[in-house]
Protein backbone atom coordinates (compact mmCIF):
# COMPACT_ATOMS: atom_id res chain seq x y z
CA UNK A 1 0.00 0.00 0.00
CA UNK A 2 2.93 2.36 0.60
CA UNK A 3 5.46 1.06 -1.88
CA UNK A 4 8.06 3.71 -2.73
CA UNK A 5 6.59 6.18 -0.23
CA UNK A 6 9.24 8.09 1.73
CA UNK A 7 8.03 8.79 5.25
CA UNK A 8 9.36 10.46 8.41
CA UNK A 9 8.05 9.27 11.79
CA UNK A 10 8.79 11.22 14.97
CA UNK A 11 8.79 9.63 18.41
CA UNK A 12 9.58 6.31 16.78
CA UNK A 13 10.85 4.57 19.93
CA UNK A 14 7.56 4.82 21.82
CA UNK A 15 4.97 2.06 21.85
CA UNK A 16 2.77 3.59 19.15
CA UNK A 17 5.79 4.85 17.23
CA UNK A 18 7.31 1.38 17.02
CA UNK A 19 4.05 -0.11 15.76
CA UNK A 20 3.79 2.62 13.14
CA UNK A 21 7.33 1.94 11.99
CA UNK A 22 6.72 -1.82 11.74
CA UNK A 23 3.48 -1.32 9.81
CA UNK A 24 4.87 1.22 7.35
CA UNK A 25 7.89 -0.96 6.67
CA UNK A 26 5.64 -3.95 5.99
CA UNK A 27 3.62 -1.79 3.58
CA UNK A 28 6.76 -1.08 1.53
CA UNK A 29 7.67 2.43 2.69
CA UNK A 30 11.14 3.89 3.06
CA UNK A 31 11.48 5.31 6.55
CA UNK A 32 13.36 8.01 8.41
CA UNK A 33 12.79 7.49 12.11
CA UNK A 34 13.31 10.49 14.39
CA UNK A 35 14.00 10.37 18.12
CA UNK A 36 15.29 12.77 20.73
CA UNK A 37 18.78 11.26 21.01
CA UNK A 38 20.98 8.39 19.85
CA UNK A 39 20.06 6.20 22.82
CA UNK A 40 16.39 6.25 21.79
CA UNK A 41 17.37 5.67 18.17
CA UNK A 42 19.14 2.53 19.38
CA UNK A 43 15.93 1.35 21.06
CA UNK A 44 13.97 1.28 17.82
CA UNK A 45 16.99 0.14 15.79
CA UNK A 46 17.18 -2.99 17.97
CA UNK A 47 13.53 -3.86 17.24
CA UNK A 48 13.44 -3.42 13.48
CA UNK A 49 15.14 -5.58 10.85
CA UNK A 50 18.33 -4.31 9.29
CA UNK A 51 17.26 -2.69 6.06
CA UNK A 52 18.48 -0.10 3.61
CA UNK A 53 14.94 1.27 3.70
CA UNK A 54 15.33 2.55 7.29
CA UNK A 55 17.45 5.44 8.55
CA UNK A 56 17.61 6.85 12.09
CA UNK A 57 18.02 10.50 13.08
CA UNK A 58 18.58 12.04 16.51
CA UNK A 59 16.73 15.36 16.56
CA UNK A 60 15.41 16.97 19.72
CA UNK A 61 12.08 18.65 18.89
CA UNK A 62 13.07 21.47 21.24
CA UNK A 63 15.99 22.32 18.90
CA UNK A 64 14.82 24.07 15.69
CA UNK A 65 18.17 23.75 13.94
CA UNK A 66 18.43 20.04 14.75
CA UNK A 67 15.00 19.51 13.18
CA UNK A 68 15.94 21.45 10.05
CA UNK A 69 19.19 19.54 9.65
CA UNK A 70 17.58 16.14 10.23
CA UNK A 71 14.79 16.78 7.71
CA UNK A 72 17.33 17.80 5.08
CA UNK A 73 19.41 14.68 5.72
CA UNK A 74 16.32 12.46 5.67
CA UNK A 75 15.22 13.86 2.32
CA UNK A 76 18.66 13.34 0.86
CA UNK A 77 18.80 9.79 2.20
CA UNK A 78 15.35 8.77 0.94
CA UNK A 79 15.36 10.77 -2.27
CA UNK A 80 12.54 13.04 -1.15
CA UNK A 81 9.70 13.08 1.41
CA UNK A 82 6.12 12.06 0.69
CA UNK A 83 4.84 11.46 4.21
CA UNK A 84 5.20 12.74 7.76
CA UNK A 85 3.85 11.23 10.97
CA UNK A 86 3.89 13.68 13.88
CA UNK A 87 3.78 11.12 16.66
CA UNK A 88 6.21 12.46 19.30
CA UNK A 89 4.66 13.84 22.48
CA UNK A 90 5.44 14.29 26.16
CA UNK A 91 3.34 14.31 29.33
CA UNK A 92 4.96 15.70 32.47
CA UNK A 93 4.40 14.11 35.88
CA UNK A 94 3.07 17.36 37.36
CA UNK A 95 0.62 17.97 34.49
CA UNK A 96 -2.69 18.26 36.31
CA UNK A 97 -5.15 21.08 36.77
CA UNK A 98 -4.06 24.70 36.15
CA UNK A 99 -3.22 25.28 39.83
CA UNK A 100 -1.03 22.18 40.10
CA UNK A 101 0.80 22.37 36.77
CA UNK A 102 4.04 24.33 36.73
CA UNK A 103 4.57 27.00 34.09
CA UNK A 104 7.79 25.23 33.11
CA UNK A 105 5.97 21.95 32.42
CA UNK A 106 3.15 23.71 30.58
CA UNK A 107 5.52 25.60 28.29
CA UNK A 108 7.75 22.58 27.68
CA UNK A 109 4.75 20.44 26.75
CA UNK A 110 3.63 22.98 24.17
CA UNK A 111 7.20 23.36 22.91
CA UNK A 112 7.57 19.64 22.16
CA UNK A 113 4.03 18.62 21.28
CA UNK A 114 2.96 21.67 19.27
CA UNK A 115 5.97 23.75 18.24
CA UNK A 116 7.94 20.59 17.47
CA UNK A 117 5.18 19.37 15.14
CA UNK A 118 4.94 22.84 13.58
CA UNK A 119 8.67 22.85 12.85
CA UNK A 120 8.48 19.37 11.35
CA UNK A 121 5.73 20.55 9.01
CA UNK A 122 7.58 23.78 8.26
CA UNK A 123 10.64 21.91 7.02
CA UNK A 124 8.88 18.92 5.42
CA UNK A 125 6.26 20.80 3.38
CA UNK A 126 8.74 22.33 0.89
CA UNK A 127 9.86 18.80 0.00
CA UNK A 128 6.24 17.81 -0.75
CA UNK A 129 5.31 20.74 -2.99
CA UNK A 130 6.53 19.16 -6.23
CA UNK A 131 4.84 15.77 -5.91
CA UNK A 132 2.31 16.05 -3.07
CA UNK A 133 2.25 14.18 0.19
CA UNK A 134 0.41 13.32 3.37
CA UNK A 135 0.85 14.49 6.97
CA UNK A 136 -0.69 12.51 9.81
CA UNK A 137 -0.58 14.02 13.29
CA UNK A 138 -1.37 12.09 16.45
CA UNK A 139 -3.85 14.04 18.53
CA UNK A 140 -5.89 12.49 21.36
CA UNK A 141 -9.45 11.93 22.46
CA UNK A 142 -8.78 14.53 25.19
CA UNK A 143 -8.64 17.28 22.55
CA UNK A 144 -12.44 17.09 22.35
CA UNK A 145 -13.47 15.13 25.44
CA UNK A 146 -11.65 16.51 28.47
CA UNK A 147 -9.67 13.96 30.43
CA UNK A 148 -11.26 12.50 33.56
CA UNK A 149 -7.79 12.86 35.09
CA UNK A 150 -6.72 16.51 34.61
CA UNK A 151 -3.70 17.06 32.34
CA UNK A 152 -4.12 20.66 31.24
CA UNK A 153 -0.88 21.03 29.26
CA UNK A 154 -1.21 17.77 27.34
CA UNK A 155 -4.89 18.39 26.59
CA UNK A 156 -4.19 21.94 25.41
CA UNK A 157 -1.40 20.73 23.16
CA UNK A 158 -3.59 18.12 21.49
CA UNK A 159 -6.35 20.63 20.82
CA UNK A 160 -3.79 22.96 19.24
CA UNK A 161 -2.50 20.16 17.00
CA UNK A 162 -5.97 19.54 15.59
CA UNK A 163 -6.43 23.24 14.80
CA UNK A 164 -2.99 23.38 13.17
CA UNK A 165 -3.74 20.31 11.10
CA UNK A 166 -6.92 21.85 9.68
CA UNK A 167 -5.06 25.06 8.81
CA UNK A 168 -2.35 23.12 6.96
CA UNK A 169 -4.91 20.96 5.16
CA UNK A 170 -6.71 23.96 3.68
CA UNK A 171 -3.55 25.93 2.88
CA UNK A 172 -2.03 23.06 0.87
CA UNK A 173 -5.05 21.22 -0.54
CA UNK A 174 -4.48 22.56 -4.07
CA UNK A 175 -0.89 21.33 -3.89
CA UNK A 176 -2.00 17.71 -3.51
CA UNK A 177 -0.81 17.73 0.10
CA UNK A 178 -3.14 16.26 2.69
CA UNK A 179 -3.13 16.74 6.47
CA UNK A 180 -5.20 14.72 8.93
CA UNK A 181 -5.25 13.98 12.65
CA UNK A 182 -5.86 10.74 14.48
CA UNK A 183 -7.31 10.96 18.00
CA UNK A 184 -6.63 7.77 19.98
CA UNK A 185 -8.30 6.97 23.25
CA UNK A 186 -6.47 4.95 25.93
CA UNK A 187 -3.91 2.69 24.26
CA UNK A 188 -1.82 0.15 26.13
CA UNK A 189 1.90 0.94 25.93
CA UNK A 190 4.85 0.83 28.28
CA UNK A 191 4.25 4.51 29.03
CA UNK A 192 0.56 4.11 29.87
CA UNK A 193 0.66 0.71 31.60
CA UNK A 194 0.89 2.23 35.10
CA UNK A 195 -2.58 3.74 34.66
CA UNK A 196 -4.11 0.26 34.39
CA UNK A 197 -1.81 -1.98 36.44
CA UNK A 198 -4.28 -2.80 39.21
CA UNK A 199 -7.87 -4.00 39.03
CA UNK A 200 -9.01 -0.87 40.85
CA UNK A 201 -7.28 1.46 38.39
CA UNK A 202 -8.60 -0.47 35.40
CA UNK A 203 -12.18 -0.54 36.64
CA UNK A 204 -12.08 3.19 37.26
CA UNK A 205 -11.18 3.79 33.61
CA UNK A 206 -12.98 0.89 31.94
CA UNK A 207 -16.42 2.25 32.85
CA UNK A 208 -15.72 5.27 30.62
CA UNK A 209 -14.78 3.20 27.54
CA UNK A 210 -17.86 1.96 25.66
CA UNK A 211 -15.81 -0.81 23.99
CA UNK A 212 -14.74 -2.01 27.44
CA UNK A 213 -11.09 -2.47 26.51
CA UNK A 214 -7.91 -0.59 25.75
CA UNK A 215 -6.77 0.20 22.26
CA UNK A 216 -3.81 -1.66 20.76
CA UNK A 217 -0.87 0.07 19.12
CA UNK A 218 -1.26 -1.90 15.88
CA UNK A 219 -4.81 -0.56 15.52
CA UNK A 220 -3.53 3.02 15.58
CA UNK A 221 -0.69 2.13 13.22
CA UNK A 222 -3.11 0.67 10.67
CA UNK A 223 -5.11 3.90 10.57
CA UNK A 224 -1.90 5.94 10.18
CA UNK A 225 -0.86 3.78 7.22
CA UNK A 226 -4.25 4.16 5.57
CA UNK A 227 -4.24 7.95 5.84
CA UNK A 228 -0.73 8.08 4.38
CA UNK A 229 -1.73 5.88 1.45
CA UNK A 230 -3.28 6.71 -1.94
CA UNK A 231 -6.48 5.01 -0.71
CA UNK A 232 -7.13 8.14 1.38
CA UNK A 233 -6.45 10.58 -1.47
CA UNK A 234 -9.70 12.55 -0.94
CA UNK A 235 -9.36 12.79 2.84
CA UNK A 236 -7.88 15.96 4.27
CA UNK A 237 -8.53 18.25 7.22
CA UNK A 238 -10.18 15.49 9.24
CA UNK A 239 -9.85 14.24 12.79
CA UNK A 240 -10.39 10.50 13.03
CA UNK A 241 -11.12 9.07 16.50
CA UNK A 242 -9.91 5.61 17.39
CA UNK A 243 -11.13 5.50 20.95
CA UNK A 244 -13.53 2.63 21.52
CA UNK A 245 -16.49 4.99 21.33
CA UNK A 246 -15.42 7.44 24.05
CA UNK A 247 -15.92 10.57 21.95
CA UNK A 248 -19.37 9.40 20.85
CA UNK A 249 -20.63 8.68 24.36
CA UNK A 250 -22.74 10.80 26.68
CA UNK A 251 -22.12 9.12 29.98
CA UNK A 252 -22.16 10.27 33.59
CA UNK A 253 -20.98 7.62 36.02
CA UNK A 254 -22.67 8.27 39.36
CA UNK A 255 -20.16 6.07 41.16
CA UNK A 256 -17.43 8.68 40.73
CA UNK A 257 -19.53 11.75 41.58
CA UNK A 258 -19.39 13.29 45.07
CA UNK A 259 -22.32 12.44 47.27
CA UNK A 260 -24.61 15.21 48.44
Amino acid sequence: MLKNQRIIVTGAAGGIGRSIAHNLLEQGAKLSLFEKDEALCDVIRAELPKSSDIAYFAADLADPQAIANAVTRASENMGGISGLVNNAAILHADDGNPCETSLKSFEHTLQINVTGAFLMCKHVLPHMLANGGSIVTLSSVVARSASATPQIAYTTSKGALEAMTREIAIAYARHNIRANSIAPGPVLTERTAHYFDTEEKWEKRRRHIPAGRLGQTHEVASLVAYLLSPHAAYMTGGVYPIDGGISAAYVVDDTVLPKE
